[in-house]
């Protein structure tokens, strides 16, 4: 028996983290193209109340390691903010590292954690989830919110990305 979330949640947060590594690659290269300073990127955000480009890849990860973490029903890895901003060679590592947790993903563990019911906090609250409910109404929207946003803001300081770098990775499953 295998679960949701080993079938069909790991390998979409897979794939969007692949984007986010094929999409922080076209920065890097763009920003040696055009002399710009990585921080200049690594720190760029849309709008000033907003959080950086590293902030976004870094809480993409964090979700992606928390159910994986949930859905095992191990304590999901405590997150601390880097203390400088990161490089793109850590933020590259750190991607790589959590596809490779996710490829790692115990399928049987996942399936026997199917339905049972645990609580995160979300805020001042928490709230009651089975490992798919938790999934499909917290994880994967803000996955993408974070996924999206950091697109967004690459596009915006004028990495030349397009739709087809954001989806060929999710078509091509």
């Amino acid at each position: 028996m295998t679960s949701q979330i080993y079938t069909e949640t790991i390998p979409l947060l897979k794939k969007g983290l692949q984007t986010l590594l094929t999409i922080l690659q076209k920065a890097e290269s763009h920003a040696k193209e055009t002399n710009t300073p990585a921080p200049d990127l690594i720190t760029a955000n849309l709008i000033a109340d907003m959080k950086p480009l590293s902030f976004q890849i870094i809480v993409a990860i964090d979700t992606s390691l928390k159910l994986l973490a949930r859905a095992s029903f191990l304590e999901p890895p405590t997150t601390k903010p880097p203390t400088t901003t990161p490089t793109f060679e850590d933020l590259t590592t750190r991607l790589t590292k959590t596809i490779a947790d996710l490829e790692n993903a115990d399928p049987a563990l996942l399936a026997a954690n199917a339905g049972k019911t645990f609580k995160a906090p979300m805020g001042p609250n928490e709230i009651e989830f089975t490992p798919e409910s938790y999934a499909a109404r917290f994880a994967v929207p803000n996955f993408f919110f974070h996924v999206v946003t950091a697109y967004s803001i690459l596009r915006a300081k004028g990495v030349p990305l397009g739709k087809s770098d954001y989806l060929t990775g999710f078509v091509s499953l």
